[in-house]
């Protein structure tokens, strides 16, 4: 039996948003983080770490049932996020055979991207999936058990990405557009993004 759960990445800080919070910019009358963080729930077990216990981003997620991580202001890069992320998962749940990893910042991640991990981890449990789109890989990527101890391993800001490099067991899920690939990291990325849906 394989069991898959969604680790939510959203300790960072958004230094590039020069004050606001990237995370908490307004999409179809929600929040960014509310906003994929109920897609992931929806779809079963879900974990996201936090800078901090009370952060703001706290607040957004008051209604849901998802397990949260605090940083505690340590690191809160990528690779230190995926780290505890992992470490915690495996000590609630030692039944969890894939853990799909998205950063909170993607826009177009929705509840049927994440579904199509959960339908590939049962097909191929043994394999890395990572999303792929017009643009070339990107998030979210699924890491199968084995992959496990690699991942608590990950420091400061550097993600899977060698880890995924390494391995001769990689799958792909296909994406248009830019699913896989869009982050939107400042003020302008948010203004340019909002002014192409709008046209």
């Amino acid at each position: 039996m394989y069991k898959c759960v969604t680790l939510i990445l959203s300790a960072g800080y958004s230094t590039r948003m020069r004050g606001a919070d990237k995370l908490l910019e307004n999409i179809d009358g929600m929040t960014q983080l509310y906003r994929i963080a109920k897609a992931a729930a929806e779809n079963g077990d879900t974990y996201i770490t936090l800078p901090f216990r009370d952060h703001p981003r706290e607040e957004v997620l008051a209604s849901m049932s998802i397990t949260k991580i605090y940083l505690d202001d340590k690191n809160t890069g990528m690779g230190s996020s995926i780290a505890e992320g992992v470490k915690n998962i495996q000590s609630e749940d030692a039944n969890v055979t894939g853990i799909i990893i998205i950063p909170a910042d993607m826009p177009l991640i929705d509840y049927n991207a994440i579904q199509a991990f959960f339908t590939a981890h049962s097909k191929f449990p043994q394999s890395i999936i990572q999303a792929v789109d017009d643009n070339g890989p990107g998030h979210p990527v699924l890491f199968p058990r084995k992959y496990f101890k690699d991942l608590i391993m990950l420091k400061k800001e550097i993600g899977g990405r060698g880890i995924i490099k390494k391995s001769e067991n990689t799958k792909v899920l296909k994406f248009r557009g830019s699913v896989a690939t869009l982050d939107l990291d400042t003020p302008e990325d948010w203004e340019k993004w909002r002014s192409g849906r709008a046209n």
